[in-house]
């Protein structure tokens, strides 16, 4: 791991810099004091003539330095000595005063205090010892995906530009430490000290909501750790191009996103309810499968998200109305309506009473929830769709009379994790929105009827001798290894784990829903997605020291040799 070295003794040494003054103000005073009072003459009991040693009188300069007020050692002192004594107690209590108030201003001082930051941080990072992601940006999208991840023992850590929530991280009710970083992103020193050098770095996730920053830090990531994964969070289609060529390896436009969710949920409704099962925490494959209407959609505001809507939406012949007060050349009067959307009139002339469904879709959420309200209060029927554009107001969301409410930083951390979490979904999804609705509703009976009502997991199983060495054992024993092989309960009962094969990949060759009795070969990558004691159980069978026989009805065909 590469980092900045000598941070603790470059903190050290700027704390010494600013204290050099009142440090030599201490020292110049209680040499003066002690030497005084080895020259200042005294009486003894006796009458004789004495003065302080050396020892002495540092003894009684450093007790006058901070407790005042213990007596007179080791003789009662004549007149001159307690003069030289009122001196140094007002002195040297001075002189501590104002080099403590020196040294409580450096602690304050901005520089100092980063510094101590950076250190801390660079010693949790050096202390981890397992695989972790660097995030960039805790907003919405960033503090859910640290919030998932933590919650599946993942690691990570975070870098957020905005202290406030840099520091919120360290109050955050999560089950694994995060070490968080206030520093922009964009700089590649302050990459480096979160750990993008890291050797158990295994990817860097670019959320900071400014498309030119997420290119600095996919092309920063590219540059000086070219093995690791880079997903980045895309907002504008001009950027696309360039993010792509800096190295992300995956793009998130939750714009983008969720249009195309959209119009999955109108085209193969099916499907929707797998996407959903499939990457959501808590999703189940007994959903209720959604209707969407088509009909006319009225669609407020102009901004990327609408007019990523508008395109998703024509592509299936929807019939769509604008309503904005910036429309551009690409708007005709057929298909827009120039004025405020959240004002009723306005609505009325966009058809609003003759629509199947209204999309309040403005960057800002109070407008948002105007138009929900005028257009329910238009259109008792309507189905409605809104934007919130920020989390804290969910609650006002939840309580108005909307059918469908989207958060962009929701979609973004919900794809993020979909890709860290079963890297190969997103290639069954990018297959899966190629078949037609016969085709989905088929998959979603049989996930219905191997799954259940129980929440679906998915996860992938790679046949190497990494992570699936029992199995490749068996392959170089020509031994048969099927997937319903792969699939049976390891106490030899016959019986099969309940999920459903998704996906096989073969070196550049794809199938879908691949039948049990395929023959899996070495560097073979299978999706399954079941219950998660199938996870469980099937994860534990690819290292044990034996697969389970086929049951008698499921026919293996030999194996060919890769």
């Amino acid at each position: 791991m590469n980092v900045s070295p000598g941070r603790n003794r470059f903190g050290l040494f700027i704390l010494l810099r600013r204290l050099r003054y009142p440090l030599a103000m201490v020292v110049l005073v209680y040499a003066v004091a002690v030497f005084g009072f080895t020259q200042v003459p005294g009486v003894d009991p006796e009458g004789r003539p004495w003065t302080m040693s050396f020892l002495e009188a540092f003894y009684f300069v450093s007790i006058l330095g901070t407790t005042i007020g213990l007596g007179e050692v080791p003789y009662p002192f004549s007149d001159l000595q307690r003069l030289w004594a009122t001196g140094a107690i007002y002195a040297t209590v001075i002189t501590w005063l104002y080099a403590l108030g020196a040294f409580f201003n450096v602690l304050q001082d901005p520089v100092f205090r980063r510094i101590l930051h950076e250190s801390r941080i660079e010693r949790a990072v050096r202390r981890i010892r397992e695989p972790f992601h660097l995030i960039c940006g805790y907003d919405d999208a960033g503090s859910r995906v640290v919030r998932e991840l933590t919650e599946d023992g993942r690691r990570s850590v975070v870098i957020e530009i905005d202290s406030t929530r840099a520091e919120a991280v360290d109050i955050e009710d999560l089950t694994i430490q995060v070490p968080a970083m206030a520093g922009d992103a964009s700089d590649p020193k302050t990459l480096m000290l979160a750990g993008l050098r890291h050797p158990h770095c295994a990817g860097v996730v670019a959320l900071t909501g400014d498309d030119h920053v997420n290119i600095k830090i996919a092309l920063t990531a590219r540059l000086l750790n070219p093995d690791l994964q880079v997903l980045c969070a895309v907002h504008d289609h001009a950027a696309h191009a360039r993010m792509a060529a800096a190295g992300a390896d995956y793009l998130i436009n939750p714009f983008d996103t969720f249009a195309e969710r959209l119009a999955l949920s109108i085209r193969t409704p099916s499907l929707h309810v797998i996407y959903e099962s499939l990457t959501t925490q808590t999703g189940t494959a007994v959903d209720d499968v959604p209707q969407l209407p088509r009909g006319r959609w009225v669609l407020c505001g102009f901004g990327r998200f609408t007019r990523a809507l508008r395109r998703h939406l024509e592509r299936l012949e929807v019939e769509t109305v604008v309503v904005a007060t910036d429309l551009d050349d690409s708007c005709d009067d057929s298909n827009s309506v120039c004025g405020d959307p959240t004002d009723p009139a306005v609505l009325r002339r966009a058809g609003i009473e003759d629509s199947t469904a209204l999309v309040a879709g403005t960057p800002v959420d109070i407008d948002n929830l105007a138009i929900i309200l005028a257009g329910r209060m238009l259109n008792k029927r309507v189905f409605i769709v809104a934007r919130e554009t920020q989390r804290r107001n969910a609650a006002v969301f939840r309580a108005a009379p909307a059918d469908l409410v989207t958060l962009s930083g929701y979609v973004i951390a919900g794809e993020v994790l979909r890709v860290i979490r079963t890297p190969q979904l997103a290639t069954f999804l990018r297959l899966a929105r190629d078949q037609d609705e016969d085709w989905a509703a088929a998959l979603l009976a049989s996930m219905r009827d191997v799954i259940g009502d129980e929440v679906v997991e998915p996860w992938s199983i790679e046949c190497t001798p990494e992570i699936a060495p029992t199995v490749c054992d068996a392959l170089a024993h020509h031994e048969t290894v099927t997937l319903g092989r792969l699939m049976m309960h390891a106490d030899f009962s016959g019986k099969r784990e309940p999920a459903v094969p998704l996906l096989l990949q073969r070196e550049q060759s794809r199938e879908l829903l691949p039948p049990l009795d395929t023959a899996l070969a070495v560097g073979d990558r299978v999706l399954f997605c079941g219950r998660e004691r199938a996870r469980s159980a099937m994860r534990r069978l690819v290292v044990s020291h034996a697969l389970p026989d086929l049951a008698p009805e499921v026919p293996s065909p030999p194996l060919e040799l890769a």
